[in-house]
């Protein structure tokens, strides 16, 4: 089948013609790239080719390029560039033609061709007159090749990362797009401008520093609001909300002429048009938001003076207008989620609320104590919406005797009728135990009661039920007392959950009951423990139950993995309260958890392997008989490195094997160190996974103790060059900073679990050599400025550990300066244990360099 015809066969509707097509379309990719890209950059750009061949060649194209993943990506940036450069240059030329096509899908098609191939070369300066071309089409061209211009600046612009483009380059984009929402050209061309200019505004900067060039852009945006097009007002808007979030510092001369807009927009215009606006006042929020956190952990001058409190000013308008919104709830939107003006408008007085705190609570108060009563649905579920909105940010003192004198009034509204407002009253009630959950010790017997039956409710309610015993769990755990006044009704409530997860048909009920029942299990009191113990047959009856269908009915997995990923959550925290009392349970949990390992399913065994290692560690030296059964699928588990999270797991795995086997694991060690260290060579390994690796080398150090010794060389190079690699970071990168302290920590576990393991077998003097280089990484770490408390102390343990077992031996480096700044760091601590470990180790350290 020859390209062009591979082309048409694409959209046949007999599937098996479709697949020859594929097949044979990526076949050619195969033999010869460059080649097909040139075909099919010739298709896309034939007018005598039929639009869906056209629209086919466009498309394939574009995906040789594209990848979703960033490895992926990468690699075909370098097969792009490994094709000739005449090659390369006919694809772009006969794509740029294609933006003039007669055909509007064509010239759509060709559009996103361009785009793609300008994200990968305009940062690499391969294409230096593309966007001359595509200004000088949006400003000289036909109205269709405009069109098609300005949806190519508008997809390469969202391509681009932001400092992919010098300032002389995004003046020209946004010459042209400025160009396109002039108000004379056709709504066609607006609305691929507005898009543009969307996509276009982090690029920009220098232009809003710039009075006259950033008035210039608000008003062609403003003006853009008012189109006859209503999907060319929703673009305007959304434009408005981004130049919030990166250009509030710009708005002040604007503000009287956004607020007039965006609030006859949410009264006055279509509900879709409606949404953007009240996207920017969330957006005005999140910002705003941003710098009072500043204010109270950062820099409070800073804050102050970047804070301009527009919320604050335009309150007494701005809550009239999004509690109005609340009352427009669709009729049905019980059933429906999608969503609309009214949960909007919610969000935006939620956020409203942590802006302002204190100050939204009178005019709010004033409308559900107005409606909260009222026979109109509409009107009461929206003043229970608005009292759950303002629950977060009113200081306590504030808002606590309003909630206590609430609770009556919303027990009362979980039996109305309409299904909505019990929804709703649901949902507050659940943030209620959220948020303010102590207050709710007065009613408790009600709320109770309450819960237990909402359990039976519509599923949604049941879920905000679920949702309420999470939290108000999780808020009495907190009064560290032997009981809590919870107690009563802990049997009772536990029992229905439990029953919730076993009978419900509907999945998110399923989960929002286990997760319940687990946040029950974590913090009942310690009475709570025997009627746990006494239900956990019944958990596990359900459990190997579904086990059994899921056998009998291998097809409907999917209908199962939910069931098992919550089963293992709450087997985990069942395992971690009651430890030594899960043996008598242990034989029936573990094969339970080898049957969920047999699915391969990845969240599922992801999960079994938390609760593998947390059983292990329950039952210590018990756990050998399991190994011959477990240990392959431990294998399994560290070799699937493509899922991080579950070979993550499993490696937490062998740190808990370790500590419950201790001397019997060494015959399984051989095997797992040489996958831990396929691990740490894999070319792709997500950096989340390297820490925990690192460090359960130490684990396995402790555990065989003497036995490490094959393994010493080894190990400790992948430790140093580790090591070697823990560069400082910029500062403001917070992410990497975290990464690196991890990083940095595991690194001193491990070399800390080594060698208190060889000390006890008399081999400590094989660490000598290393010395050296676990100098040079201590020193590095000390002159760290972004260092955390938990690798100073880290780093305090080792040294005491090093003077310790290694003595004279390691006098040389234990006189170092950066030895004794690491221990006064680490004295310095807030924190007993940290100071304990900085004085033990400073004495231990004295004594070696007296010798």
């Amino acid at each position: 089948m020859d390209i062009p015809n591979a082309l048409l066969a694409t959209t046949s509707p007999d599937a098996n013609l479709r697949k020859q097509a594929e097949d044979a379309l990526n076949q050619a990719v195969n033999e010869n790239a460059g080649q097909l890209m040139v075909t099919l950059s010739q298709a896309l750009a034939a007018e005598d080719f039929p639009t869906p061949g056209r629209q086919q060649a466009g498309l394939f194209l574009k995906n040789i390029l594209d990848a979703k993943d960033y490895a992926l990506q990468e690699l075909k940036i370098q097969q792009w560039y490994s094709l000739a450069d005449d090659v390369r240059n006919a694809i772009k030329q006969y794509a740029l033609s294609s933006l003039k096509a007669q055909d509007a899908i064509a010239a759509h098609t060709a559009a996103q061709v361009v785009a793609k191939i300008g994200s990968i070369d305009v940062p690499q300066k391969q294409w230096p007159d593309l966007l001359r071309i595509l200004v000088e089409n949006v400003t000289s061209g036909t109205d269709s090749v405009k069109h098609a211009s300005l949806e190519t600046l508008g997809y390469l612009c969202e391509g681009l990362d932001e400092d992919s483009l010098e300032a002389s380059e995004s003046n020209q984009i946004l010459t042209a797009i400025v160009d396109g929402i002039r108000k004379e050209n056709p709504d066609k061309i607006r609305l691929s401008a507005v898009v543009a200019l969307r996509n276009s505004l982090e690029f920009v900067n220098e232009n809003f520093s710039r009075d006259a060039e950033r008035t210039h852009i608000m008003t062609v945006v403003c003006e853009a609001t008012q189109c006859t097009d209503v999907q060319v007002r929703v673009r305007a808007f959304e434009c408005i909300a981004t130049i919030a979030s990166l250009y509030y510092e710009y708005l002040g001369e604007y503000m009287s002429v956004l607020c007039d807009l965006t609030f006859k927009a949410v009264q006055a215009d279509q509900a879709e048009v409606g949404l953007q606006s009240l996207e920017f006042w969330s957006s005005i929020c999140d910002v705003e938001l941003e710098f009072i956190e500043e204010g109270r952990y950062g820099d409070p001058a800073v804050a102050a003076a970047n804070l301009k409190r527009y919320v604050e000013t335009v309150l007494p308008a701005l809550v009239p207008m999004l509690l109005n919104t609340l009352t427009q709830q669709e009729e049905d939107q019980f059933e429906d989620d999608t969503w609309n003006l009214s949960m909007a408008g919610a969000t935006t007085l939620t956020l409203a609320a942590q802006v302002v705190e204190d100050a939204i609570v009178a005019p709010v108060m004033q409308f559900v104590t107005t409606n909260i009563q009222s026979a109109n649905w509409h009107q009461k579920e929206a003043a229970i919406m608005a009292f759950g909105s303002i629950l977060d940010g009113p200081h306590q003192q504030t808002i606590q005797p309003i909630v206590e004198n609430a609770m009556p009034v919303l027990i009362t509204c979980m039996n109305d009728p309409n299904a909505l407002v019990r929804d709703t009253t649901a949902w507050t009630i659940g943030r209620i135990c959220e948020i303010h959950g102590v207050v709710m010790a007065r009613c408790l017997g009600p709320l109770m009661q309450l819960i237990v039956a909402g359990l039976d409710q519509e599923s949604k309610v049941a879920a905000h039920m679920c949702y309420a015993i999470h939290y108000i769990f999780q808020s009495f755990s907190e009064l560290d007392e032997g009981t809590t006044p919870l107690d009563p009704y802990f049997g009772h409530v536990f029992d229905k959950c439990l029953m919730t997860c076993q009978l419900s048909s509907e999945e998110n009920i399923r989960v929002s009951a286990f997760e319940a029942l687990g946040m029950m299990i974590q913090h009942g009191s310690s009475n709570a423990t025997p009627h746990i113990l006494s239900r956990l047959t019944s958990i596990l009856e359900h459990l190997e139950g579904n086990i059994e269908k899921h056998k009998a009915n291998p097809a409907y997995g999917q209908e199962f993995y939910g069931l098992y990923t919550c089963a293992c959550d709450v087997l985990v925290v069942v395992i971690q309260r009651v430890d030594h009392d899960i043996r008598p349970f242990a034989d029936r949990i573990m094969q339970c958890l080898l049957n969920i390992f047999s699915t391969g399913h990845t969240t599922a065994g992801e999960e079994a392997f938390l609760a593998t290692g947390a059983l292990a560690g329950a039952i210590e030296s018990d756990f050998k008989k399991y190994m011959t059964q477990f240990y392959p699928v431990l294998i399994a588990g560290l070799s699937n490195v493509q899922e991080h999270a579950v070979c993550a797991s499993a490696v937490g795995v062998v740190g808990d094997i370790c500590r419950a086997l201790g001397a019997d694991v060494n015959v399984y060690i051989p095997e797992i160190v040489n996958q831990l260290l396929v691990i740490l060579r894999f070319p792709n390994l997500n950096r989340t996974v390297k820490p925990p690796v690192i460090a359960v080398f130490g684990d396995i150090g402790l555990a065989i103790e003497g036995e490490f010794e094959p393994y010493f060389q080894h190990v400790v190079e992948m430790l140093l060059q580790a090591a070697q690699a823990c560069v400082a970071v910029q500062v403001d990168d917070e992410d990497a900073v975290e990464y690196l302290n991890q990083l940095r920590e595991s690194i001193l576990e491990a070399f800390t679990g080594i060698l208190q393991g060889l000390s006890s077998h008399n081999k400590g003097p094989l660490m000598v050599p290393a010395l050296q280089g676990i100098g040079q990484f201590l020193a590095l770490l000390s002159a760290e400025t972004n260092r955390s408390d938990s690798v100073t102390t880290t780093a305090a343990g080792l040294i005491g550990d090093i003077a310790s077992i290694l003595g004279v031996q390691a006098k040389l480096l234990l006189k170092e300066q950066f030895i004794q700044s690491l221990l006064l760091d680490t004295s310095r601590i807030d924190d007993d244990q940290a100071q304990s470990v900085a004085s033990w180790a400073k004495q231990l350290v004295d004594e070696t360099l007296r010798l």
